[in-house]
């Protein structure tokens, strides 16, 4: 096996570290998993980001860097900053896919580490395996007056949620193998997600692509609070009333990294994500899936 890979968080609304690589025989190389959309492939226009799509966009760009310092005691180094360019669009009715720009960080201490938006404290780790007590947020928001269609502006809106939970990581010759269980803590509902993800590194070159799959589940409580409408909202809007419940969406993705130097690394990414049915039938949402994407560029010390 050519590459093996640690420290990703998960798949799902929450932040998520990214996965870190070590070449044999060769420069320590950092894969930051971020979704990387096709019109970025084409040029960058960038426009004032929408409240809900930023909220997202630094959850993804900001976790992209999360175990930049995983193999720090080998490279001897504890971080990562730089910067990413991300193109995303939430399922939300009247929502244009936005693309903006965000820092992202990294620093990883002897237990505590902070990957992106996410904090965490070790509890066990061994060569392959890591558990973990984190802290991150779940990168969803809604704003109505960042949506072009009438009725949703009449809607409540929807902020960024916090999560607590464990992290688990185990990578062997086969691949990595991630999972996350985290409970909502900020008074949105409550509710839960947990996610499951196997990734594994095809090294060609100097790039290493890191093709993954994975699944996210969602409580009622969690869901409803982002895709439901309430009779209130429903009388204001002319909404139907719609109360979500649980759901498990699945995922896939793909990323690419290359060292640009003994410092600099380059990626690039893309995800897709089925929506959960009780995210599609939701009178708030319009298709049945999710792009996001992103470039980034990090410089590790």
């Amino acid at each position: 096996m050519g590459a093996v890979p640690a420290g990703y968080e998960g798949g799902d609304g929450t932040a998520q570290a990214d996965v870190t690589f070590r070449q044999c025989r060769a420069p320590t190389m950092r894969l930051r998993l971020f979704p990387f959309g096709r019109s970025m492939h084409v040029r960058f226009r960038f426009s004032r980001p929408s409240s809900a799509l930023l909220g997202l966009a630094l959850g993804t760009a900001l976790t992209a860097t999360g175990a930049q310092a995983a193999d720090a005691p080998e490279a001897g180094r504890k971080g990562s900053v730089g910067i990413a360019v991300v193109a995303l669009k939430a399922p939300y009715a009247g929502y244009d896919t936005d693309r903006l720009a965000a820092p992202i960080v990294s620093w990883e201490g002897r237990s505590f580490f902070f990957r992106g938006g996410s904090v965490g404290y070790r509890l066990h780790q061994t060569a392959q395996s890591e558990l973990a007590l984190t802290a991150s947020p779940y990168v969803m928001r809604f704003k109505r007056r960042d949506s072009h269609d009438p009725q949703l502006r009449q809607l409540d809106n929807r902020s960024l949620s916090g999560m607590l939970g464990v992290s688990w990581r185990h990578q062997a010759d086969w691949g990595v193998l991630q999972a996350n269980a985290q409970a909502e803590v900020t008074g949105h509902g409550g509710g839960f997600s947990a996610d499951a993800r196997y990734a594994y590194p095809v090294p060609a070159g100097r790039v290493t692509f890191m093709p993954a799959v994975g699944v996210t589940y969602t409580s009622a409580d969690l869901n409803d609070y982002y895709f439901g409408v309430s009779q209130r909202e429903a009388a204001r809007s002319g909404l139907a009333h719609y109360s979500a419940g649980s759901g498990v969406s699945p995922y896939m993705d793909i990323a690419a990294v290359m060292p640009l130097g003994p410092r600099w690394t380059a990626t690039a990414s893309i995800r897709r994500t089925s929506l959960a049915d009780a995210v599609r039938d939701s009178p708030m949402t319009r298709g049945d899936h999710m792009d996001t994407a992103a470039l980034s560029l990090s410089y590790g010390f």
